[in-house]
């Protein structure tokens, strides 16, 4: 990881030096011992911004990265080596099966990925690491929900759930309220379609566009050897996600920067914001207050440790391997997108019985 605290971002043909924010030392350390060691490393440098939302590169300085060979979700799956099939012979709702058939690669899944095809799309509930050759169990939540057919095989849906919705997941909401927080999503989008599909609102045309007005107005401007991100909108900090390596950020950048667009760009682009500040402060305050928030251990039903902040009114989950930080992501508590107007009364979910199978 970086050991220089001047930094170079790339616009184009165009390059400039951005010296890296002060971020204050911390007396008392109250995270996991592999957090903490990473926060304590971390340099944030100046942002990328697309109107009113700022994307602030975080690196790492004098700490070793994560080693061995990783593949995300949606790599694993392109290359083969990664099954997802519905469990059993009838399928649940809840739970899915999870196969790494590499010999030497481990793959990541990130709370909040989403997975299609099978019975109907589904989001993953937690951050998981599967070894090479391990097989689990994979608790999942239903994004889609009004269909209950299909083959018995699962892809990769390309997408991340939308913050809003990452929020219930973490605040440890039903099937009934994230299907509540779906149909809200793709109202919100205008594009709700017959089988309630996340996935199909995501990846309609305008979502589409004005999603990847966004991605190439960020992600090519991101410094190399970005290890984090920390997300501030108009002026208020609302999330962050840590890696354990480059590659690992950069792949997933895209995917969270959707899951942000869609509430603070598309849902929320009529309301009025706060300029970003020229002092960084909401950013360097923001960190500051995830580091004052600590962190426990959790479960997790793949390899490695579970990581999970619940403090401050902060949401904060994560994954390490032996004693090196996999990924951290973290967001307020607090609803950044106004409640929907009331509309007419929402169909009953396609097959909700099968959420208790």
């Amino acid at each position: 990881m970086s050991g220089n605290s001047g930094l170079v971002l790339f616009a184009g043909f165009c390059a400039w030096v951005a010296t890296a924010l002060p971020v204050p030392a911390l007396g008392q350390n109250r995270h996991v011992p592999e957090l903490g060691e990473y926060l304590d490393h971390c340099e944030i440098a100046e942002p990328v911004v697309h109107r009113r939302l700022a994307v602030y590169p975080v690196l790492v300085r004098d700490l070793a990265e994560l080693r061995g060979g990783w593949l995300t979700l949606d790599a694993a799956i392109a290359r083969g080596v990664l099954e997802v099939n519905e469990k059993g012979g009838g399928g649940s709702v809840p739970v899915v099966t999870v196969e790494n058939r590499s010999r030497s690669q481990r793959v990541f899944i990130m709370s909040g990925e989403v997975i299609s095809g099978g019975k109907q799309t589904r989001t993953v509930r937690q951050d998981v690491i599967l070894a090479p050759g391990q097989r689990i169990e994979l608790s999942v939540f239903c994004v889609e929900a009004h269909r209950w057919q299909g083959g018995k095989k699962l892809s990769a849906g390309n997408a991340l759930v939308p913050q809003s919705i990452q929020k219930e997941l973490r605040k440890g909401a039903d099937q009934q309220r994230v299907w509540s927080e779906v149909s809200r999503n793709n109202r919100a989008l205008g594009a709700e379609n017959r089988t309630g599909s996340l996935e199909l609102a995501l990846k309609s045309g305008a979502a589409r566009k004005k999603l990847a007005e966004v991605r190439r107005a960020v992600v090519p401007n991101i410094p190399r050897g970005t290890v984090g991100f920390i997300f501030v909108d108009g002026g208020r900090a609302v999330g962050a996600d840590f890696f354990g390596r480059d590659d690992l950020a950069r792949q997933l950048l895209p995917k969270l920067l959707d899951s942000y667009a869609v509430d603070l760009v598309i849902i929320h682009r009529a309301k009025p914001g706060g300029e970003i500040r020229k002092d960084h402060s909401a950013a360097i305050e923001f960190f500051e207050r995830i580091r004052r928030a600590g962190s426990q251990r959790s479960k997790t039903p793949g390899s490695g440790s579970g990581i999970r902040t619940r403090a401050d009114r902060l949401l904060g989950d994560g994954v390490s391997l032996d004693a090196t930080l996999v990924h951290y992501g973290v967001q307020i508590r607090d609803r950044i997108v106004p409640q929907p107007k009331p509309g007419p009364g929402r169909p009953v979910p396609f097959q909700q019985r099968n959420s208790n199978r």
